[in-house]
């Protein structure tokens, strides 16, 4: 099962690599077809992450676009589990006019979990505790809704805002069975402009 999860993550994250699909004269341009993001990412919420990513553009008209992207993700829950992670996903993303968008996003990814084991012993009346560690790989499907703002539609500055609750489930988790859980993730994409190359003879 985890051969045909790595091959899944692999035939996902190829879409990213591909090049973009012509785009409409009132698309995205094709020297921006890569975005580049960085932001919190919080296991249930509170728990503190972060995670790092690229985005490939792959078709869009005036307002949608079509994207597949890639992310790795760390996260720590103290004193329970801590893990890193990598996502692959493909969505798609609504921007109004004035820079307000909506996303939606399917995703599958490798998660690898570090869990953290105590042991309480009693002994003569007093209590000790013994720690261990046990560390397991799973596969994390997941979803995800968002929202948030692109400054370049206003303004010449080439980032987005993007504010995303998320659902993942993890199999397996310590006990073999599957693990479902939430998380928030927010950061900023910056979206670089790549110049053509001219082809030669070209003027």
């Amino acid at each position: 099962m985890m051969k045909n999860s790595i091959t899944l993550i692999t035939l996902l994250a190829s879409i990213f690599i591909s090049n973009a699909q012509d785009i409409t004269k009132n698309g995205t341009p094709n020297e921006k077809k890569y975005g580049f993001s960085l932001g919190y990412f919080g296991y249930r919420f509170n728990n503190v992450g972060f995670q790092i990513g690229v985005e490939n553009y792959l078709a869009s008209t005036n307002n949608y676009v079509v994207l597949g992207g890639v992310n790795i993700l760390y996260y720590n829950q103290k004193d329970i589990q801590s893990a890193v992670a990598m996502n692959a996903r493909i969505g798609q993303r609504y921007t109004a006019g004035f820079g307000l968008f909506l996303e939606s996003y399917l995703g599958i990814g490798l998660q690898q979990t570090l869990y953290v084991n105590k042991t309480f012993d009693y002994n003569s009346g007093q209590s000790t505790i013994s720690e261990t560690k046990m560390s397991k790989t799973g596969i994390i499907p997941n979803i995800s809704l968002g929202l948030g703002y692109d400054f370049s539609k206003k303004t010449k500055i080439p980032l987005k805002f993007y504010l995303r609750p998320s659902i993942y489930w993890l199999y397996p988790d310590r006990n073999l069975v599957f693990q479902s859980s939430y998380a928030i993730e927010t950061g900023l994409i910056y979206v670089p402009t790549f110049k053509k190359k001219q082809k030669k003879g070209s003027s």
